[in-house]
């Protein structure tokens, strides 16, 4: 089921401003570390080992694949 962005939406921001790209790792970490529900941890790990260089492109994917609505 899909999660609304806003609740990834933080998480994906966070990380691509601390490292200059969205990487899956540092992102679930946070995601886990503040108890993010289970549903957001989840849509956040359907990144994978993909790397993107934008915050939108990240969006784009995990709407591509069911895990984000708007």
């Amino acid at each position: 089921m899909a999660v609304k962005w806003s609740a990834v939406a933080p998480y994906i921001e966070n990380g691509f401003a601390t490292g200059g790209q969205v990487t899956r790792g540092p992102i679930v970490d946070a995601a886990e570390d503040d108890s993010a529900p289970d549903a957001v941890v989840d849509a956040l790990d359907g990144l994978g080992s993909r790397v993107f260089s934008s915050v939108e492109d990240a969006k784009a994917f995990l709407a591509s694949q069911g895990l984000v609505e708007d």
